[in-house]
Order: C-alpha cells, then sequence, then structure tokens
C-alpha cells in the first residue's frame, strides 16, 4: 500500500546525503561508461517490473488512464533509457580534433566528463516522466543525482521513491521529498548544475539561488503557447489534433496550445469542429469518462473556474472541486486584453480570438515573452516559411501541436522566459557534461621557431598562415 505522507529532510540530513555522494563521486566508478550502463540497465528492469504501480499512481494523482499513462510517461522513459544504454558507450568516447597550424606537431580531443552533483526538481504535470527524463541524462553522463519530485503527485513520488531505492545506490542517487521548506533548503546547497521543471515564477527563485554559488542551470518552464489556424488550413485535421494535445493531461501540460488565433473566415467552422471533437474523443458524459484526466487539485480548480467568468463559454465549463473535474472548454469573445490572456492556462481551457491580417498577430505573438512553443496551420509553404521565420520560441509545430515533445532526434527546450538549456537523446548526456578540451603534444621533436628570440621572417610566415 503506498504512503502518502512525506520524509522530510532538514539541512543536516541533506548535506549528509551530497557528504556521502561527493565520496561516491571522488572514487570515480561514475567516470565507466560500464558501470554507467549498467546502472541504466538496472533502472530500466526496476521500472518495467513497477509498470502496474505506476499507472496505478498516474490514475491517482491525476487520473490518467493506463493508455495515457504508458504513452505520455512510463513508455518515453523506457525509450529514452534504450537509446542511452544502446549509445553510451559511443557518446563517452573522446572526439579527435582537426590540428591547427600554430600547433600541428599536437593532437587535440574532446573528453566528456561528468559534472558532478546535480539537483533535479520535477513537476506535477507529468510526475514520473519529467524526473526520469533528466535522471537518465545525469546518470548517463556519470554524475551523482538528488531528485526532488513534486509534493502534489504524492502516489507517484512514493513509487518513485522505492524506484529509486531500488535500482540505485543511494550515495549514486537519492530521493528527497517534501514541500517548499524542503526546496528551499536543496537549493541553498552547492551543486554542479540544477534541472528544473515548472513556472517561469519559480524558475526565477531557481536561479537566483544556483547564481549565489555560479551554479550553471537547466530551466524548463512553460508561457501561453499559441496556436494560429490560417483560412487555407485543414480544419477537420487541425480541430482534431489542437483539442487533442490541448486536452492531453486535461491541459496540464506546458507545451499544450495555450490560446487560439482563427482566421475570421473559418473561424465559425473551426469551433463547430472543434467541439465535435471534444464529443468524439471523450462522449457526451466526460466527467464518467476514464479516458479523460483530472485537474491536480482542488486550489487549480478554483483557479480556472475563475478564468473562465470573464469569457464567452462555447462549449464545456462543468467543474467539480471535489472530483477535481474541469470540462474540456472552449472560450469566445476574449480580447488580448482578457484576465485568461495574461498567464498561462495550465488546464482544458481553450480561448478563441480571430484575426484577419497575419502580420497583425505576429506582431502580437512578438510583443509578448518568448512562448516554449508555438503552432501554424496552413497547407501553404511560403507563409508557413514566413510564420517560423517572424517568430521565436523555445519549439514549434507545422499543421501539429505537441509532437516535437517527443521526438528525441530534436532538442527540447526553451528560450527567454519559457527556459533555458535543451535536453532528450544525446542532448541529454550532452547537457550534464563537460565538454574537456585536451591538447596531446609529442616530444619526439621540437620546433624552434615558436621559441624567442623572434625573427622577422618567422613573423611574416605566422601572418601569412593566420591571415
Amino acid at each position: 500500500m503506498l504512503q502518502n505522507k512525506f520524509k522530510i529532510m532538514d539541512s543536516n540530513q541533506i548535506s549528509d546525503i551530497l557528504e556521502k555522494q561527493n565520496s561516491f563521486f571522488n572514487s570515480h566508478r561514475t567516470v565507466d561508461p560500464e558501470f554507467r550502463k549498467s546502472q541504466l540497465i538496472k533502472l530500466k528492469e526496476v521500472i518495467k517490473a513497477s509498470q502496474k504501480e505506476i499507472e496505478k499512481a498516474l490514475l491517482n494523482d491525476l487520473g490518467k488512464c493506463e493508455f495515457e499513462a504508458f504513452s505520455s510517461e512510463i513508455g518515453w522513459v523506457i525509450h529514452e533509457l534504450t537509446l542511452h544504454i544502446g549509445n553510451l558507450k559511443k557518446w563517452s568516447k573522446p572526439k579527435m580534433t582537426k590540428p591547427s597550424l600554430r600547433s600541428f606537431q599536437s593532437f587535440g580531443y574532446i573528453y566528456n566528463q561528468p559534472l558532478g552533483k546535480i539537483l533535479i526538481i520535477g513537476p506535477f504535470n507529468y510526475p514520473f516522466m519529467l524526473v526520469f527524463m533528466p535522471l537518465i541524462g545525469a546518470v548517463s553522463a556519470g554524475n551523482v543525482v538528488v531528485v526532488k519530485p513534486s509534493e502534489f503527485a504524492k502516489n507517484t513520488s512514493a513509487v518513485i521513491a522505492k524506484i529509486v531505492a531500488a535500482a540505485f545506490n543511494p550515495a549514486h542517487v537519492s530521493m528527497v521529498q517534501g514541500g517548499l521548506e524542503t526546496n528551499r533548503e536543496l537549493l541553498a546547497k552547492r551543486w554542479d548544475k540544477i534541472f528544473f521543471t515548472g513556472s517561469t515564477r519559480v524558475g526565477k527563485i531557481v536561479m537566483q539561488a544556483a547564481a549565489q554559488h555560479l551554479t550553471p542551470v537547466v530551466l524548463e518552464l512553460g508561457g501561453k503557447n499559441p496556436v494560429v489556424v490560417d483560412r487555407d488550413a485543414n480544419l477537420k485535421i487541425a480541430a482534431r489534433r489542437i483539442i487533442w494535445g490541448k486536452l492531453l493531461n486535461a491541459g496540464q501540460t506546458c507545451v499544450a496550445p495555450d490560446y487560439l488565433f482563427v482566421h475570421k473566415e473559418v473561424k465559425e467552422e473551426l469551433l463547430v469542429l472543434m467541439k465535435e471533437a471534444i464529443k468524439q474523443f471523450f462522449t457526451e458524459n466526460m466527467e464518467e469518462n476514464a479516458d479523460y484526466p483530472k485537474i491536480i487539485n482542488d486550489a487549480a480548480v478554483s483557479r480556472l473556474k475563475g478564468l473562465v467568468a470573464e469569457s464567452t463559454v462555447f462549449c464545456g465549463g462543468q467543474a467539480n472541486e471535489e472530483t477535481k473535474y474541469f470540462a474540456p472548454t472552449i472560450l469566445t469573445d476574449v480580447t488580448v486584453d482578457s484576465e485568461i490572456m495574461k498567464e498561462e492556462i495550465f488546464g482544458p481551457l481553450l480561448p478563441v480570438l480571430s484575426f484577419e491580417n497575419t502580420d497583425e498577430i505576429l506582431d502580437y505573438i512578438q510583443n509578448r515573452e518568448k512562448p516554449l512553443s508555438i503552432y501554424y496551420f496552413s497547407e501553404n509553404r511560403d507563409k508557413q516559411r514566413d510564420f517560423l521565420n517572424k517568430t521565436y520560441s523555445g519549439n514549434a509545430g507545422i499543421n501539429d501541436v505537441v509532437l516535437q515533445f517527443i521526438n528525441m532526434n530534436l532538442p527540447f527546450g526553451g528560450v527567454g522566459y519559457s527556459g533555458m538549456g535543451a535536453y532528450h537523446g544525446k542532448r541529454s548526456f550532452d547537457i550534464f557534461s563537460h565538454e574537456r578540451s585536451v591538447l596531446k603534444t609529442t616530444t619526439k621533436f621540437d620546433f624552434p621557431l615558436r621559441y624567442p628570440p623572434y625573427k622577422k621572417l618567422i613573423l611574416k610566415l605566422i601572418r601569412f598562415l593566420l591571415r
């Protein structure tokens, strides 16, 4: 039976963990790629053996059905583990560089070294995946790690604790549970890198704390992700894909469309098609539909209810704080000055605005903070190119939403207020490594040209070579 009570650690206990991890790291065991690989293999085995327990926890915390739990969380962690296990040896090898003219008797190499002690702070919305995805990269790169999952997803945190304890020596990877005070204690310590996923507001706090020790950070934040549907778009496909991406995890997804701009000529048709898509996906009785997730807590439900109040509800709007249900909701009569346009929604509400001139909405988007994701639906390649050239975001999708997150060959990360640093696949290995430049020079001969006394002829030669 899962226990929802947290074992809160004080500063001394956290210091004790870090002391043991320092000793473990200084033993150089994590330098060996075979050791790292064996740890990832063991983690994969433990996760696969714990799959039913993970699914149950995600159901209890967020109402995720078996399909969504596996397809949006567990499956991608297993896939990332497989990728790292299969490529770790190749990624770890020193890479030889071209010699320079000045040091032609030398050979240059780049060694990927582990950074040291890593802190990973996870969010509540994908409480399993967004802890283990960065953890895989940190272990793959040879670091020691402390993970701190969200206190709001208590059942999933309890399962994560069991998995970490079963897969790792605590001197290698430890998990700390707790709330705001625990975060403060952790951030007061010195780390070699901090990886945080969450809101921009808390991201600023993390960065401020990290600056006290000159600790580099990876911030995976959020923002208001626009989706634009032009008049030449395939409306039926656009409607289905936008609704799917918006309602994944009941809208509690950092890359979900946050608001929609649709061309005035096709607005009414798109609204009808999106309403039909909601009904097709989740039937009329959505509150009883096992495929539709719930909101994380009643405070979040209450916040969403407040955002609905000032707009016209085209469909949805129903909520139940007791069961943490919030219906898929499309809002119209929204303006750029509406309250719902001022903060990230992080729920199943989609405000819809119309436009006639694409340049106007491009100006609107560009005058706001850079979003994590941006989406554009159009069949015209010139318009697609123009849209990408005139907007800035962490990532983007053309005629689709969300899927850029799950392509492990694409680096994932934000820019500006939506974050810094990118990971996934090999980028997860890279972001937890230091590229150490090494020059190896032969002693079989020694050219005297670089030594004083300097001769004018040699200077002419150097000027020629370095022109």
